[in-house]
């Protein structure tokens, strides 16, 4: 006598039918994604590379008095340059 396999109540609730399992894994991959993205994003928000405030207001000083030194030092070659022109014109 061959025994046949019949799907009892049990079997029939944890069992995915055939067309529903690509979507468990499609489930699953979502899940996984989701939970890789927040982890990336977490680690950058808790990242503390780069220049802070203070960085940036030493940076901006520093500019600052090389543009002021560089006009100082061509102060007269510039006024005389522009006087020239001012000469040339009627």
């Amino acid at each position: 006598m061959e025994h046949k396999h019949r799907p009892n109540h049990k079997t029939e609730q944890t069992t995915l039918p055939d067309d529903a399992k690509g979507g468990e894994l499609v489930l699953k991959l979502f899940a996984y994604t989701q939970a890789f993205a927040a982890n990336r994003v977490d680690t950058l928000r808790r990242r503390e590379e780069g220049q802070t405030m203070a960085e940036y207001g030493v940076v901006l000083a520093v500019i600052t008095l090389a543009v002021v030194a560089a006009l100082t030092l061509l102060s007269d070659n510039v006024r005389s340059a522009i006087e020239n022109v001012a000469n040339i014109l009627p």
